[in-house]
């Protein structure tokens, strides 16, 4: 019964990706047995695992990933598998609360001569009082009606469309994030004058990892790979670049403590996957 499942799950995976651009790697002799290796020990497994963590009313699922790491394509999958078991799903990004652009703009102004506040991205970039008020929605069995982001308005810097593009959802959330721990205030000192306002913002971070249920980690060796993007509409190779460089001083700080397995914060207390891509 257990094979039969993951045969039919499976064939709900096979047709996107057989239409999706997936680089083969050389020696697979076709792009079908390709496919069919990414989801007999990729994409299932990782379902299978999120699917135990389900508990009434929802599952709030965190995946930590890398800008480029794959992290959309993941959550979608994991979104239509979810459905396909007849569980209704809803997935939120953590790109869809950036902060509308003037507010963004109000931010840039309070920490003059910051390029890691200047634009979206950073901690101290989100509207977290409306992630949280998604979350409380899901868990108490109501409704979701998430937010969606333009990244390619103001010439690729992006901004929140209106309410009436927002898209409502029963169910399970999917929540994807990227930022690992906040450290101490000891360590905080020794950070760059840059960074401080960012790990200060990172502390309200706490109640969104409070509200997991489960957490799946991307570990990637170097988060440098993200140069290689392609995926931000609206931007010049120039502003990809720019853009990039804003993420990984935080990455530098604060991935090492996420991927460590011996961590006391709260991300780590909840059920967790772990999964290493090269």
């Amino acid at each position: 019964a257990a094979m039969s499942r993951r045969l039919t799950l499976g064939r709900v995976l096979e047709p996107l990706l057989l239409s999706a651009s997936v680089t083969v790697p050389s020696h697979y002799p076709s792009k079908a047995e390709y496919v069919h290796q990414l989801i007999d020990t990729y994409y299932l497994p990782v379902f299978l695992w999120a699917e135990k963590q389900l508990r009434s009313p929802c599952l709030v699922l965190g995946l930590s990933c890398v800008q480029g790491g794959g992290k959309t394509t993941m959550s979608s999958y994991l979104e239509t598998l979810f459905r396909a078991t007849g569980r209704t799903c809803a997935t939120l990004s953590l790109d869809d609360v950036y902060l509308p652009h003037a507010d963004q703009l109000k931010v840039a102004a309070s920490n003059p001569h910051n390029p890691l506040l200047e634009h979206r991205g950073n901690p101290g970039t989100h509207d977290l009082n409306l992630l949280m008020s998604l979350i409380d929605d899901a868990s108490a069995g109501r409704d979701v009606l998430v937010p969606r982001y333009d990244k390619s308005a103001y010439n690729g810097r992006g901004d929140r469309f209106p309410k009436d593009k927002w898209v409502r959802y029963p169910g399970i959330v999917i929540l994807v994030s990227y930022f690992g721990n906040r450290y101490n205030r000891a360590h905080t000192l020794s950070l760059g004058r840059h960074l401080r306002p960012v790990n200060q913002a990172l502390r309200e971070f706490d109640r969104v990892h409070a509200a997991l249920s489960a957490l799946i980690v991307v570990h990637v060796d170097d988060a440098r790979w993200v140069y290689t993007d392609q995926g931000v509409p609206a931007m010049t190779s120039t502003q990809v670049s720019d853009f990039v460089d804003r993420f990984m001083p935080a990455y530098d700080q604060y991935l090492p403590a996420l991927y460590a397995t011996d961590g006391h914060s709260l991300v780590h207390r909840v059920p967790r996957l772990t999964i290493d891509i090269d």
